[in-house]
This record gives structure tokens, C-alpha cells and sequence, in this order.
């Protein structure tokens, strides 16, 4: 099998979580998109440097977050969440009442993590809507393991306090 070819197999089926984070990390659509490609190049002429196909993932998330970080970064501490997928949380057969509570929890949800300050968010972002594992988020974001628990705690329980009695009223319209 050719490097191309094993790229091809190993690296860009990861390509949609490489942009998913640096649309988080970004400010910017399109600046995400420049982040995103000048990752994959990096990619590219890194490649060798890939311990084992197992690794890709994290990988290639931890060049998106240098290239992220790097000198391309508008600002840090905002984040449009708008352009990003999400999950709805809408039903199509529900009632406007309750369409419009779940848009209300789901804006004070976006609200409540785009507060969060950027290296818990960032975990959070990796655990949660990445489901990377503990050891890759510490690969991704160059901190020892205990750093990111720590971090993800303190992430979880800033969330739950901002988001405060939201629990209650989620489960009360869904």
C-alpha cells in the first residue's frame, strides 16, 4: 500500500472531527475551513511521524489545534455556534410551546459554553462532542492525563451551575 493510499485510509476519515473542532476553536467559518486544510497539509508532510494508524485521530486533532492556536486565531474567548452541526433538539410533531422552551434551553446551553474559559471548553468540546478519550485529549492537547480530568470536571460542574435548575426544565418539556 502506497503513503497516499494509507493516508487516504488512516487520516481523512477523521476529516469531519478535524473541522468540527476548529469550527469550535474558530471564531470564524471560513477561517476554520483555512485552519482545517492547513492542518491536513501539515498532515501530509508530517505523515512519517505518525506512530501507529490507532493515533491518527488524535493526531491529526492535535495539529488542527496548533494550527487553531497558532498566529491564524482571531480571538479565543468568542465562539460562534451557529454554523456549527448540532443535534436538534426540536420535534417536528411537537407542540410551539414546547418548540419554543427546547430553543430557549438549547440557546442557554450554547450560552452557557461559549462562557466557559477556553482550555475547559476546549476539553469539554473533545470529551463530549468528540468522545475522545482521556489519553487522546491529553495527546491533543499536550497536558498530562490528570490535567484533563481535572479540566473536565471543573468544565462539568461550571456548566451545571451556570446551566443551574435547566435540568429540571429539561426533563419537564422533553
Amino acid at each position: 500500500m502506497s503513503v497516499d493510499q494509507r493516508f487516504e485510509r488512516v487520516v481523512l476519515p477523521h476529516l469531519d472531527a478535524a473541522y468540527t473542532l476548529a469550527r469550535y476553536l474558530m471564531n470564524d467559518a471560513s477561517e476554520a475551513e483555512d485552519a482545517t486544510q492547513e492542518a491536513i497539509l501539515r498532515a501530509v508532510r508530517y505523515f512519517h511521524t505518525l506512530r501507529s494508524d490507532a493515533d491518527a485521530r488524535a493526531w491529526l486533532l492535535a495539529i488542527v489545534r496548533r494550527e487553531c492556536y497558532g498566529g491564524r486565531r482571531k480571538r479565543l474567548d468568542t465562539l460562534a455556534f451557529d454554523d456549527v452541526p448540532e443535534l436538534q433538539l426540536v420535534d417536528q410533531a411537537a407542540q410551539p410551546d414546547t418548540v419554543a422552551d427546547r430553543s430557549i434551553l438549547q440557546l442557554r446551553i450554547r450560552e452557557a459554553v461559549a462562557a466557559l474559559p477556553d482550555v475547559l471548553r476546549e476539553t469539554l468540546i473533545l470529551r463530549e462532542l468528540q468522545q475522545c478519550t482521556y489519553d487522546e485529549i491529553a495527546t491533543i492537547t499536550e497536558v498530562p492525563l490528570g490535567t484533563v480530568m481535572s479540566r473536565l470536571s471543573r468544565a462539568r460542574t461550571r456548566l451545571a451551575d451556570a446551566l443551574g435548575g435547566l435540568t429540571t426544565f429539561a426533563e419537564e418539556i422533553g
